[in-house]
């Protein structure tokens, strides 16, 4: 089916099948499908929505646009952390080196900020020096040698998500559930990681506003995720106010060390710990968040 006729489709409120979704994913990658026409499916996608069926198919379609990472060499269970987004959000940058710490292997492709949030690569590069365009063998070397490894999502994997990230920040529409699960599980099943742990940020710095809202969407991607066998954990955290008092990429690095050093804001490590604690159960380390 064309695109426009896709586009019509879903405006008008109809299913799409799988192959249709496939043919749009890809022809999009390709360059066969422009971004206008994208761009206006999207919104028609944003205002009817898709359920369940196209949701998992749209992902389907997104992690067949490029290779998968296969950390199987790794031993252990590979965890993976993903928030939704907030003002402030530090926490990957304490807790990924605290559960590597404990033994269990964290390995996080990461990318960059979306709407009003700020991207863990956009931290980590306002460190001189620091290099996150990382290989695939390189990365899975790393979180072998050190435990822990945080890469940018590379052109090979999952093309079409890092398009459509691009595209959905200047048109409007971020804050759609099938569409944040699509991207989020496209990506950590790409990722290679064996569980995921999911904060998903509520309140009026998230794009989930309510407690329900952010309930459904964890929800939703734990769903989708368990179509694809990886095991997704989700925890729903506040985000009425920044996390930490640091809002600046290089500010919010600073404010994350010290954290680590056993200092910094109550709030941002109360945050930390309870994500962390998910991470080490999801590693089997931890018989339950109270041990972990």
């Amino acid at each position: 089916m064309p695109a426009v006729e896709l586009i019509e489709a879903k405006r008008d409120g109809a299913k799409h099948a799988e192959a249709d979704i496939a043919a749009l994913v890809g022809g999009y990658v390709a360059g066969a499908v422009p971004d206008y026409q994208m761009a206006a499916w999207l919104m028609a996608a944003f205002l009817r929505g898709l359920d369940a069926d196209e949701t998992v198919w749209l992902t389907r379609a997104m992690v067949g646009s490029g290779t998968t990472l296969d950390l199987s060499g790794v031993p252990g269970v590979k965890v993976d952390k993903h928030s939704t987004g907030g003002v402030g959000d530090t926490v990957t940058l304490v807790v990924a080196p605290v559960v590597a710490a404990c033994g269990v292997p964290v390995a996080k492709m990461s990318g960059r900020g979306l709407g009003h949030t700020g991207g863990t690569l956009d931290k980590l590069e306002s460190v001189p020096g620091l290099r996150t365009a990382l290989s695939a063998d390189e990365f899975a070397r790393q979180v072998a040698r050190v435990g822990v490894a945080v890469m940018a999502q590379t052109d090979d994997v999952v093309p079409a998500d890092r398009l459509l990230y691009a595209l959905r920040d200047v048109t409007g529409t971020v804050p759609s559930v099938p569409l944040i699960v699509s991207s989020i599980v496209s990506k950590k099943v790409a990722g290679g990681a064996d569980a995921v742990l999911l904060d998903v940020k509520c309140g009026s710095g998230a794009f989930m506003r309510t407690p329900a809202a952010a309930r459904a969407l964890a929800g939703e991607l734990a769903r989708v995720g368990a179509a694809f066998g990886k095991r997704f954990s989700a925890v729903v955290t506040d985000m009425d106010a920044p996390l930490g008092d640091a809002v600046g990429n290089a500010l919010e690095v600073a404010e994350a060390i010290a954290v680590l050093s056993g200092e910094g804001p109550p709030r941002l490590a109360e945050a930390c710990e309870q994500v962390a604690a998910r991470m080490l159960v999801l590693g089997g380390v931890a018989a339950d968040v109270e041990e972990g």
